[in-house]
């Protein structure tokens, strides 16, 4: 897959949720707990966040999709920012776009 020069690759597709899910994961790095859902090869996340966790509330409550890219300066050139370049973990950055109402994470690992 190309978007703006530069490659990607799906990850997951992430759902908010605000009931706690029997095996969900707590990740404080990002304020959330995380379901992986069961499924085939279409990793599914059902993700809770902390009220008082630093994501804008589009982030918090819309379902987004999420890929991997080499470059994130790249992927999110000319896009309508959610949420701007965040480094959370050492080597990992992400961000959120909007592409035509659809919630996008790109991220890069570094």
């Amino acid at each position: 897959m190309k978007n703006t020069g530069c490659d990607v690759a799906y990850d997951h597709i992430g759902i908010p949720t605000i009931h706690p899910s029997e095996g969900e994961v707590y990740h404080p790095d990002i304020c959330a707990h995380i379901l992986s859902v069961k499924t085939d090869a279409l990793r599914i996340e059902k993700i809770r966040f902390d009220a008082d966790a630093p994501f804008p509330d589009d982030v918090k409550t819309r379902t987004h999709v999420a890929f991997k890219v080499d470059s994130l300066s790249e992927a999110i050139f000319g896009k309508q920012i959610v949420m701007p370049p965040t480094e959370f973990k050492p080597g990992i950055r992400f961000a959120f776009v909007d592409i035509e109402g659809v919630l996008i994470e790109f991220f890069e690992i570094g």
